[in-house]
């Protein structure tokens, strides 16, 4: 599915056609009618588009005008046959997976497959260089296991493509008051009728430090991903909460009664059901209201009313977006 592609006129889609089956074809110069401008904007339409476009280099472009053509040289960071052979071992790779998705039934379903897949079978590659080009595609997901934020948002955009989900890669920058912004990239999907962020990148590292699938990132607002995420194009309207791992889990809570409320019957199930002491959920407070504060009394108070009493517990914060994780002893 060519989300960028769909989006384009008449004219920018045959520019599209053009330099995506001139890049294909390994073809060394590829002549285009139009602006430099639009041109250099629909060969990135075409990176994003097509995760399985990995050969070109993801972030650098030559090009030069004469007269009312913009003459493209793709730089091909594979030949055409070691292109054709990683292709083929990709295409092994996601053929099981593929088979797969054909047999679960919703698309909330087999997004949450594609996404756990990613979060077992992929770690964050650091120290990855922007010469480093498998790391910056579908090659380092899935045949190295390694990769960075743009590689991992592309193979989640080819497995939405193989599960029929429409899904778009965002660009843009990772934001926190700390920190300088630093170049990020993360999806968009629809599910049902709506559309939502997803940044699988972020959940993978959330998961792998904390050792505990994490949800933080997973069809979340715009409301909610512009906290930590900046500089990006809004493609769509994400306003909605419906496929959200916490509001389908009816984990998203308002300030300290529904907090205690939720602590109770969390405790009471431990109690009597020996269920997960993991307990996962999204907390919004009062502007000038501590969190650790508020839950450490929360659990004070839920202990007693249920005469659940844990030796201790630990308690994994993302104050950016509201999300905890308490792990009871």
């Amino acid at each position: 599915m060519r989300y960028y592609f769909s989006k384009l006129d008449k004219e920018g889609r045959e520019i599209y056609k053009k330099l995506y089956f001139g890049m294909q074809n390994f073809e060394k110069k590829i002549s285009l009618k139009g602006t430099e401008n639009i041109v250099r904007e629909i060969y990135y339409m075409i990176i994003k588009d097509n995760p399985m476009m990995f050969f070109v280099h993801p972030s650098k472009l030559t090009y030069f005008k004469i007269g009312n053509y913009v003459w493209i040289e793709p730089i091909y960071v594979y030949r055409k046959e070691e292109a054709n052979q990683i292709m083929n071992e990709i295409n092994i790779k996601l053929k099981p997976l593929e088979k797969k998705l054909k047999t679960i039934n919703t698309k909330l379903e087999r997004e949450r497959f594609i996404h756990k897949y990613l979060l077992e079978n992929v770690r964050y590659k650091y120290n990855c260089s922007e010469d480093d080009f498998e790391c910056h595609t579908i090659v380092g997901s899935f045949l190295y296991k390694q990769a960075v934020c743009d590689g991992i948002s592309k193979a989640f955009k080819q497995l939405c493509d193989l599960a029929r989900i429409n899904c778009n890669v965002v660009f843009g920058d990772s934001w926190n008051e700390y920190e300088k912004p630093q170049k990020h990239a993360w999806n968009m999907v629809k599910i049902d009728k709506d559309w939502y962020h997803i940044d699988v990148t972020w959940n993978i590292n959330l998961s792998q430090r904390f050792k505990y699938v994490r949800y933080d990132y997973f069809n979340i607002r715009e409301s909610d991903v512009i906290k930590d995420h900046r500089n990006f194009d809004k493609l769509e309207i994400c306003d909605s909460l419906k496929n959200n791992f916490f509001y389908e889990n009816k984990c998203i809570l308002n300030g300290r009664n529904e907090l205690e409320k939720f602590l109770v019957d969390k405790l009471n199930n431990i109690k009597n059901n020996n269920a997960s002491k993991n307990i996962y959920f999204k907390l919004y407070l009062k502007e000038n209201e501590d969190a650790c504060s508020l839950i450490s009394n929360a659990i004070s108070k839920a202990s007693i009313k249920t005469f659940y009493f844990s030796t201790g517990y630990t308690l994994n914060s993302n104050s950016t977006q509201n999300v905890y994780l308490i792990r009871l002893s």
